[in-house]
């Protein structure tokens, strides 16, 4: 090793410089480089329930972050830490739900319960039950439960902490990393900006254990605002997409209409297009009433008519808008000799005897394109999607059921509980690119 006099230690690593707001290239000056480096994960704020320990060690991370500037290798230091506090954060939350007490439920005796006073008690108890065979009861259901992050993870599913199909395949790389950073088998290096997304990512974990959602978050987002929104068309094929308030006052869209260019209108509250946002609606023109065939959840009010028409019936309801979380949403899928889009549950629950034929498929996703391609491709078994109850290994869906449509609306009650069955007019935008195949 080279003893370094302290100007070398205080001199910029000419690596980080590289790394500038347009990516990789160049090189910063100290002063930019310290600034830009730092806010990449100044907004990372934990939540203010967050337990000691992990708040401690979080805070820690974002600290020693900014020295990457004048040593390159805190890079990797940091992202393998902030691995390594994913562990802590469901450790310490985990103290926290169970306030000292923690039951095991076997298939054949009596329920058993410890004290515990601390994570080592938890896991000597949990090693010695799962050996027995008896699972750990959280909340109305028992998991697995051995004390290792595995069953951490578990528990904090099954627990309602943490949410979200595709978050959970975020937390599976997670875990699969943290596990090669306590076990290394190999070198690797870290770059600044993936170790930034390391630590934003553990922030939005550790803010979700403790009940908060993040605002634009990657992981586990706050929820969407919605908004009056009306969807228009015209025979050519040109569509568009305006807030209501935009029909308060002529305007061009006015101007082509009285020049002939008719347009079909329909009213919705719908995700509003905001630029750079990383959650905008890029499937709003395959608006369908009976279909999710929006990325986002979309709800029909009215339509379809003409513009004043449409401006009356605003006038007059004054609908408002709402904030959605679209994460963790229940689709219906059929299957009669071709796969129809995913429909909501009471869309389907409304459905006439004649329309519910063929096979079903209840099925748990983010998304609807989703939940319709893991239906698509449990078609074939090479695939490796799972096609009986649980998570997808493969994709980020769960299956609740699948079979008759009796079937799988009995699956999807199971999880949502009883059903309001609603009946819509077959309102669609009808120029369709994600979408064709819709009857």
């Amino acid at each position: 090793m080279e003893i370094r006099s302290l100007v070398d230690l205080r001199a910029a690593d000419s690596l980080s410089l590289a790394f500038n707001p347009y990516g990789l290239g160049g090189h910063m000056a100290p002063e930019d480089a310290a600034e830009f480096q730092q806010r990449q994960i100044l907004d990372c704020d934990l939540a203010e329930g967050v337990a000691a320990g992990t708040r401690g060690s979080f805070e820690r991370l974002r600290r020693v972050f900014a020295y990457g500037v004048l040593c390159y290798d805190v890079y990797t230091l940091v992202g393998d830490q902030a691995l390594l506090i994913f562990e802590q954060a469901l450790r310490d939350r985990f103290m926290e739900w169970c306030a000292g007490t923690i039951t095991f439920r076997f298939p054949q005796a009596p329920d058993a319960s410890f004290s515990v006073a601390s994570y080592d008690d938890v896991k000597k108890h949990a090693e010695k039950m799962a050996r027995r065979g008896a699972k750990l009861v959280a909340a109305t259901s028992v998991v697995e439960f051995n004390g290792m992050l595995h069953g951490l993870r578990r528990w904090a599913r099954t627990a309602g902490l943490l949410r979200g199909r595709r978050s959970r395949m975020v937390e599976d790389a997670l875990a699969k990393l943290r596990n090669h950073v306590a076990h290394p088998s190999g070198h690797h290096v870290d770059t600044p900006a993936g170790a930034a997304r390391t630590v934003r990512d553990l922030a939005e974990v550790i803010n979700q254990l403790w009940g908060q959602a993040t605002t634009g978050g990657r992981l586990y987002p706050a929820p969407l605002h919605r908004q009056i929104t009306v969807l228009s068309w015209n025979g050519t094929g040109r569509a568009r997409m305006e807030p209501a308030g935009a029909l308060a006052l002529p305007g061009p869209a006015d101007a082509e209409e009285l020049e002939g260019d008719e347009y079909q209108h329909v009213v919705v509250r719908a995700i509003p297009f905001i630029p750079d946002s990383r959650w905008n609606d890029d499937h709003w023109a395959e608006f369908d009433s009976r279909y999710e065939t929006t990325r986002f959840p979309t709800d029909y009010l009215w339509g379809p008519g003409t513009r004043e028409e449409a401006r009356t019936w605003l006038t007059h309801e004054q609908p408002e808008g709402d904030s959605v979380d679209f994460t963790d949403r229940v689709f219906l899928i059929q299957d009669r000799g071709r796969l129809l889009p995913p429909m909501r549950p009471a869309v389907a629950a409304g459905l006439p005897d004649s329309e519910r034929v063929g096979v079903w498929h209840a099925v748990r996703a983010d998304f609807p394109d989703d939940a319709f391609l893991h239906v698509q491709g449990s078609g074939d078994r090479s695939t490796g999607h799972v096609r009986r109850p649980g998570d997808c290994a493969v994709c980020s869906a769960e299956v609740l059921g699948s079979g008759s449509y009796d079937e799988a609306l009995c699956a999807t009650v199971a999880v949502l509980g009883p059903i309001q069955a609603a009946q819509l007019p077959p309102v669609r935008l009808p120029l369709s690119i994600f979408w064709p195949d819709r009857p």
